[in-house]
């Protein structure tokens, strides 16, 4: 269902991965485990914290016991460069052994664009395991690239704990289509302190089955992580991801001005694309614009990234996109044949924290 509202503030989503693969970390025995992983996560415009809990029981009856959590504040822009800060920690027990954590806090400042954009930052912070500990620190420059479905992402990053240093360059890319999404990451570790210099990977593959479960399979390699505590190794793993609810925290009441300034819907031009909504197979949500004698017809929003998607023909001037959207407010806007970026009839314009005006939506 498709309707107005009041601009978003934030939005709460739960979820719960229930998976059994087998483990293999390099001097180890390998061994089989099943694993649980619920997590909540809270986006605001320029605001995002999570957590993530982890218990695993491996087929020797031993269990692991990992919690994590992260947030990061984006700083208004300053000319065309915005800052970063954020940070992350976590702490594990596994068995009867005495427990480990870490910790990391981090500054950077980004260089954005509409399809592409770098950025530069540092991080210090530090790790336990029992009465050990170990200050960590590190240097990164980064960069990200998208292009219609596809988004990838590079960095290079030197680490450091206490005296010994490495040095990891990674690529990244991220493919979704409808109810499939694709994750792949190479890298190599190009000078390490830990005798552990070489390529390694991950691949990860989703796919949605209904609204509210996903089913989703991968396998990778890693090398050692000091600020972690954790060895190299090797996984693979199937499982699936049960999504527990999803909806808005908190909504702010609409602005007076805005009312003033920005047409509703029902007050666009006759001759505006028109948005419409509907459930597709698998749980997706079929996404429509009926527009006209357009040629092309694309696509922006929270859930692209605000990224150009391009929408396919689907009958008579009738364009469609498959998503895999959880029910809540969403913010969009669509292009028609290389135009201007403009609020679709069926979405509610409103301003957004650059100063233009986007279209919101509600899912349910």
């Amino acid at each position: 269902m498709l309707g107005g509202a009041a601009p978003l503030a934030a939005q709460i989503t739960a979820t719960m991965d229930g998976g059994f693969g087998a483990i293999e970390y390099e001097g180890f025995l390998g061994s089989t485990a099943m694993t649980l992983t619920p997590a909540l996560r809270y986006d605001a415009r320029s605001f995002s914290v999570a957590a993530q809990g982890n218990w695993v029981l491996y087929e020797s009856g031993r269990t692991l016991l990992q919690g994590a959590a992260a947030g990061a504040w984006m700083t208004p822009s300053v000319g065309p460069v915005r800052g970063e800060i954020s940070g992350f920690g976590g702490v594990a027990r596994y068995a009867d052994a005495a427990s480990s954590g870490y910790g990391l806090l981090r500054g950077r400042i980004h260089l954005p664009g509409r399809a592409a954009g770098v950025w530069i930052g540092g991080g210090a912070g530090g790790s336990y395991a029992g009465a050990i500990d170990i200050g960590t620190s590190e240097i990164a420059v980064g960069g990200w690239l998208v292009h219609r479905t596809v988004t990838a992402t590079g960095l290079l990053l030197r680490g450091a704990a206490d005296d010994s240093a490495f040095v990891d360059l990674t690529a990244g890319a991220r493919w979704r289509s409808g109810a499939l999404e694709f994750n792949g990451l190479a890298g190599a570790r190009l000078a390490s302190a830990f005798d552990d210099r070489g390529p390694y990977g991950e691949i990860q593959v989703r796919l949605g089955l209904t609204r509210a479960i996903a089913a989703q399979v991968g396998a990778g390699s890693y090398p050692i992580d000091p600020l972690r505590g954790a060895v190299a190794g090797r996984w693979i793993s199937a499982g699936f991801r049960l999504s527990l609810w999803s909806g808005r925290s908190r909504v702010a009441a609409p602005d007076e001005r805005l009312r003033a300034t920005v047409r509703l819907p029902n007050l666009l031009p006759p001759d505006a694309p028109v948005l419409g909504l509907a459930t597709a197979a698998f749980g997706v949500r079929a996404l429509t614009i009926h527009a006209p004698g357009a040629t092309s017809v694309e696509l922006a929003g929270d859930f692209t990234d605000w990224q150009p998607v391009p929408l396919r023909p689907a009958g008579r001037d009738t364009w469609r996109l498959d998503l895999a959207l959880a029910p809540g407010l969403y913010r969009l806007n669509v292009r028609i044949d290389g135009g201007s970026w403009a609020v679709p009839r069926g979405a509610t314009p409103q301003a957004d924290e650059f100063g233009s005006v986007v279209g919101l939506v509600v899912v349910r």
